[in-house]
């Protein structure tokens, strides 16, 4: 088995998680362990005093992720609560002794709101000129290369879930939990900055959680917007396997070809839009569904 040397910073983190899942004796050695010029900051034993103090939420400590260097240490702690916070450690050269530490929620206090799952009655910046479009789909569809072309066509900013996903892979966003509810939120923040300058705005997603579509409208029918949808499909079971598994995009981060058995299952459990969107198969003439969109979407 590989063993490696533990980070200096890791170990100081671990030193502080001790205190926080209420080792008994933990803190004797904090003189010795935090820095001088963080000891002048808090004392030791008040230092001590606090993390025992908090240690009444996290013990036992449970540890959901954690992100190491050398000299930073960084752990993401469940609370009694369900919520959870963000432990960093830094530490100074060798001996290595704390520098900094602090706890944060993983969402700091003080932020302004979120943004709400439904826009009704909130008071939004009106835009009667502008519209909100969804593509929506599963992948290989071809309503990215709709969506692209409509927006071309009608000079509308088209955002897409791939290329937002794309850019947060650099930061491990591939490999998060619930990474397409991160790109509707992305998206959901553009929209409304786009419609609160009064401007449309077109999104490339695959829309298949009704709370979306409905948070969508929403946000349109506050900033008295119109909204528009349109749910691309292709009839040509063959076509669309081939589109998913050839395609080359050059998306920044983000793969070209696609799992045809997860898409299958996907279709198979896609809601419909009962009726409200445009229904667009792709196996039909590109510029044909080009000039459907565009009726569509300026009716």
């Amino acid at each position: 088995m590989l063993r490696f040397a533990p980070s200096p910073a890791l170990t100081r983190l671990e030193w502080v998680l001790d205190g926080l899942d209420g080792s008994p004796g933990w803190g004797a050695d904090a003189a010795d362990v935090l820095a001088e010029a963080f000891a002048a900051f808090i004392a030791p034993g008040k230092y001590v005093e606090v993390t025992r103090a908090r240690a009444a939420s996290y013990a036992p400590v449970t540890v959901v992720g954690l992100d190491v260097a050398e000299t930073t240490a960084r752990a993401r702690l469940r609370c009694h609560d369900g919520s959870v916070d963000v432990v960093t450690c830094v530490v100074e050269p060798a001996p290595h002794r704390i520098a900094s530490t602090w706890v944060a929620g993983l969402v700091p206090a003080g932020l302004t709101p979120r943004l709400p799952a439904d826009f009704t009655g909130h008071d939004l910046p009106p835009a009667p000129a502008a519209r909100l479009v969804v593509f929506s789909g599963v992948p290989g569809s071809g309503k990215s290369t709709l969506a692209d072309a409509a927006g071309a066509a009608l000079g509308i900013p088209v955002f897409a879930t791939d290329w937002l996903l794309g850019a947060l892979t650099p930061f491990g966003g591939y490999h998060f939990e619930d990474a397409l509810a991160m790109a509707e939120e992305q998206l959901t923040t553009l929209a409304l900055r786009q419609l609160g300058a009064g401007q449309s705005v077109v999104l490339d997603h695959p829309t298949e959680d009704v709370a979306t579509r409905d948070r969508w409208r929403s946000l349109a029918r506050g900033a008295g917007a119109q909204f528009r949808a349109v749910v691309c499909h292709c009839s040509d079971p063959e076509a669309h396997r081939g589109r998913l598994e050839g395609r080359s995009r050059a998306i920044p981060g983000w793969h070209d070809a696609g799992d045809w058995s997860d898409v299958r299952r996907r279709l198979a459990d896609f809601p419909s839009w009962r009726g409200e969107a445009l229904s667009v198969d792709t196996a039909r003439p590109h510029e044909q569904n080009l000039a459907a969109v565009v009726r569509h979407i300026t009716a």
